[in-house]
């Protein structure tokens, strides 16, 4: 038997070498290239990735891992990140109220391709905020993102099969057009607010601000405060101000369950933040595989599944253990406990709001609740408490949420109809990835994503590569169009209602079960798809593939020498 090694000294000479170029081959071979009924080849090998433009709607946690994903993986794309904010970031670029923080684990919340050591259990705002910029400029990712721009308008043109935008940028004050072939939206849901609509409250002459937009230099020491808005952005203000105010008042309209941390067999004392002490701050860095266990034991204990689905012991635990702790933190107020804990509904109907400090502030002295009552009227000075009577106050601050709804924040048009029409009445959706019968779209986090179960940021990164999946389908396949069939999506959603049933989840557009691993990999049968050509096989052009003209191993099948993908000689 023979050795097998390199040939030593010898350029590669593949077959290909020997070849006139692709295009002169057939006059020159006498090879036939067009069909009787006017079919022509092209020729050119597969695989081809042709030039295609994808354009990104927000530059925060879901529009800078497609970036880099893209920067990664992908070949002859032009990409372009929109967003509205003057810095990237989203959400922790907006809120910058007192106490916002993250309220699961820092180290899940963050992406599995750039772990950092974080400072403590629960990071807070600017350190989440300086995380994602940083990536930003550890990676090149600002080439491709242009701050404060909104996308107004986007407009489907099926007969070139690419999207029109209609764009403004805020800070020259100007709009534009702008195209794609690709329209991939990131925007999120935790960034639209409005003033809630309370009497008088354009009449207050005093201090007015919402937690989305809450000025930085506010100082509240020694103040008069009240606070609207018991979610998780108002627990976090009133948790931190409550020490710092001369009174707060507040409102709690109806029951809510407060609960310690997610994954608070971690946390602190009763599910509290804490520091991470200098030695497991270097045991992070210093341990990669330890590191990754660590998080991997957090994200399994926020990802159990069957703590959603009814009767089960695993949710009859953690409803006991919810309740026997609000009793015991609310022990002193009888009336806060008897309007506060849920009587009708059972932890997991809604998404848990974690309120380490908050109910302890509740019961302090200075903090006065109005129970089962909403703030109906508000006066130059103040408000009107459920009596009728006039409370001054020198700041009003409403933690009054987001439009967390389905429904795009720009029209978004196509085959004439508006996805926010659509959306406003019916928000049924592909996996969160895609919208029925909307060509070249692509969400994250859309109606049937996979909402509740574990940390957002690797389903982003799955998301991400799932969008790539598809455009490089779009630039190898020369396919002009895709967007999930309408029939698809509702099977789906009758599916999803009988499931829904037997859980706690309130809302009927999250998925069943892990949507990741549905989105793993492509399901083109569910979509319609239209080609550039009449014949959808036009791409195969010449017969040739990439391996025959790029210098890859073209016996690649057999495996790889060296772990090498390179065309090379051998003499045996």
């Amino acid at each position: 038997m023979g050795s097998i090694q390199e040939s030593a000294g010898r350029e590669p000479t593949p077959p290909y070498d020997f070849d006139p170029p692709s295009k002169e081959r057939p006059a020159i071979y006498g090879w036939e290239n067009t069909s009787s009924s006017g079919y022509k080849i092209d020729e050119v090998p597969s695989g081809l990735k042709r030039p295609l433009r994808v354009v990104v709607v927000g530059a925060g946690a879901a529009g800078i891992n497609f970036a880099k994903f893209a920067q990664d993986r992908l070949e002859n794309v032009n990409l372009t990140v929109y967003d509205r904010n003057k810095e990237v970031g989203g959400t922790w670029t907006e809120n910058v109220y007192p106490g916002c923080a993250c309220d699961i684990p820092s180290v899940t919340y963050q992406y599995t391709w750039e772990p950092k050591v974080w400072s403590k259990y629960y990071s807070e705002a600017p350190e989440i905020l300086q995380y994602f910029v940083d990536i930003t400029h550890k990676y090149g990712l600002r080439k491709y993102i242009k701050l404060q721009h909104t996308i107004d308008k986007a407009e489907w043109d099926d007969q070139l099969g690419k999207w029109n935008l209609h764009i403004t940028s805020l800070e020259e004050s100007r709009s534009f057009h702008d195209q794609c072939d690709v329209l991939i939206n990131a925007g999120g849901i935790l960034n639209y607010w409005k003033w809630p609509n309370v009497k008088g409250i354009e009449k207050y002459k005093g201090i007015k601000a919402h937690t989305a937009a809450y000025p930085k230099d506010l100082d509240l020491k020694g103040k008069r405060v009240a606070v609207v808005g018991t979610g998780s952005s108002g627990i976090q203000l009133i948790t931190k101000l409550q020490p710092q105010v001369e009174k707060l008042y507040t409102w709690i309209r109806t029951p809510t369950w407060m609960t310690a941390g997610y994954a608070q067999a971690h946390a602190g004392p009763d599910g509290g933040n804490f520091e991470y002490p200098e030695e497991m701050r270097k045991r992070f860095a210093e341990d990669p595989e330890w590191y990754l266990k660590y998080r991997k034991t957090i994200e399994y204990e926020m990802s159990d599944f069957m703590f959603v689905h009814k009767n089960t012991p695993a949710l009859n635990a953690a409803n006991k253990f919810a309740l026997a702790d609000m009793q015991r933190r609310l022990a002193s107020r009888p009336d806060l406990m008897h309007t506060l804990i849920p009587k009708v509904f059972p932890l997991g109907c809604r998404r848990p709001t974690p309120g380490n400090g908050y109910l302890e502030a509740l019961i302090s002295k200075n903090v006065s609740v109005f129970l089962a009552e909403a703030l109906d009227e508000i006066t130059e000075e103040g408000f009107k408490d459920p009596s009728g009577n006039e409370i001054q106050v020198d700041a009003l601050l409403f933690a009054t949420g987001f439009d967390t709804t389905w429904v795009p924040r720009f029209p978004i048009i196509s085959y004439g109809s508006n996805l926010q029409d659509v959306y406003a009445e019916d928000p049924l959706g592909y996996f969160g990835v895609a919208a029925p019968e909307v060509p070249n779209y692509l969400t994250f986090y859309g109606p049937y994503g996979p909402a509740g179960q574990g940390s957002v940021l690797p389903m982003i990164e799955f998301m991400s590569r799932y969008h790539m999946q598809w455009i490089e389908k779009l630039q190898t396949e020369r396919i002009k169009s895709f967007a999930p069939k309408r029939a698809v999506v509702d099977e789906y959603g009758a599916h999803a209602d009988v499931w829904h049933k037997r859980t706690m989840i309130y809302s009927g557009v999250t998925h069943v079960g892990c949507s990741m691993e549905l989105i793993s990999s492509l399901r083109p049968e569910d979509f319609n798809i239209t080609y550039q050509c009449k014949n959808r096989w036009n791409f195969l052009g010449n017969g040739f593939t990439q391996r025959d003209v790029n210098g890859k191993d073209i016996t690649w099948y057999m495996g790889l020498v060296d772990g090498i993908d390179k065309q090379r000689d051998y003499v045996v």
